[in-house]
C-alpha cells in the first residue's frame, strides 16, 4: 500500500513539471518534439520507477533517465521531414519523356521554313 501510495504521489509530482511543456508543439520542429518528449518521458519513467522498483529512489532516477532518452529519441523520429519550396526543373517534371515531342500518327510536319500566313486586313477583330 506505501509502494502504491508513494508511486501515485510520484506520478501527480511528475505529470505536474510535465504539464509545463505546454501543449502546442509544432510537427515539424524537431527540437521542440525532443524537449516536450524528454519531458513527458522522464515524467512516465519516473512514475514507472518509483512505483515498481525495490528502492523507489532509484527507481525514479533510472526510469527519469530512461524516459528522457526515449522521450528525446520519439520527439527526433516525430518529426515531420522539412519542406522544400526549390524550383523543379521543368524537364524532370514531366510523367512521360518525349510524349509529346513528336508529331501525331499520319499528321505530318510543316516544311522547313514554312511561316504562318499574315492576318487578311479586314479581319482585325
Amino acid at each position: 500500500m506505501r509502494r502504491a501510495r508513494n508511486g501515485a504521489l510520484v506520478l501527480g509530482l511528475t505529470m505536474s513539471l510535465a504539464g509545463c511543456a505546454g501543449g502546442g508543439v509544432d510537427p515539424g520542429d524537431a527540437a521542440a518534439g525532443m524537449a516536450s518528449g524528454a519531458i513527458w518521458g522522464a515524467a512516465l519513467g519516473t512514475s514507472i520507477g518509483a512505483t515498481f522498483a525495490i528502492n523507489p529512489a532509484i527507481g525514479a532516477t533510472m526510469g527519469a533517465a530512461t524516459g528522457a532518452a526515449f522521450g528525446i529519441a520519439s520527439g527526433i523520429l516525430g518529426a515531420q521531414q522539412a519542406v522544400s519550396y526549390a524550383p523543379i526543373d521543368p524537364a524532370m517534371a514531366s510523367g512521360m519523356p518525349g510524349f509529346y515531342d513528336a508529331w501525331a500518327p499520319g499528321s505530318h510536319p510543316p516544311p522547313a521554313g514554312a511561316m504562318a500566313p499574315p492576318p487578311r486586313a479586314g479581319n482585325q477583330g
